[in-house]
């Protein structure tokens, strides 16, 4: 007898996505927490849930990635692509470039590393808090609904708080 394999919904990356926010929109796509995805994996929960933070620096390793990829519908090298660079120095507080996210929903590592201030794409400053009511945006992995997680709102309408890069206005 075969056995019994799950349904599951896949999610396509958006090119530069961090790989929590993927995970996190996988999980929320197929209506699973981290210890259920944990369970699926058969890894702990603590694992699993430190993926989407990025600050924890706690990147999947090769076996850990190779029990994922098929769930997901990806290949191990897509997956590696998706985690920040090995021992990066990354910004605590989650930042965003809403004319990025305008473009596509989806929370992208570069963000996170110290040495990008700016956007590369649109040279903006990147922002860490939300510019209506100064609430630090939420993890990336919390974003099920592309806004403020205290006012409301929208990631997308907040680039017109943001500011163009000093290296673009000599």
């Amino acid at each position: 007898m075969k056995p019994y394999t799950p349904w599951v919904f896949r999610v396509q990356p958006y090119p530069g996505e961090s790989f929590g926010h993927f995970l996190s929109r996988f999980r929320l796509a197929n209506q699973l927490s981290s210890k259920g995805l944990a369970r699926v994996l058969g890894l702990t929960e603590k694992t699993v849930a430190f993926w989407e933070v990025p600050s924890r620096l706690r990147s999947p390793n090769h076996q850990q990635l190779s029990l994922l990829a098929p769930l997901v519908g990806l290949d191990i090298e897509h997956l590696a692509a998706m985690l920040p660079p090995p021992r990066p120095q990354m910004y605590l507080a989650t930042r965003l470039c809403a004319a990025c996210y305008r473009e596509a929903p989806a929370h992208k590592v570069a963000w996170q590393l110290v040495a990008n201030p700016n956007c590369d794409r649109h040279q903006l400053n990147l922002l860490s808090a939300c510019p209506v009511c100064g609430t630090c945006f939420e993890l990336p992995a919390l974003w099920e609904k592309g806004c403020c997680g205290e006012c409301g709102s929208p990631f997308e309408q907040m680039v017109i708080y943001q500011q163009p890069s000093l290296s673009t206005q000599k």
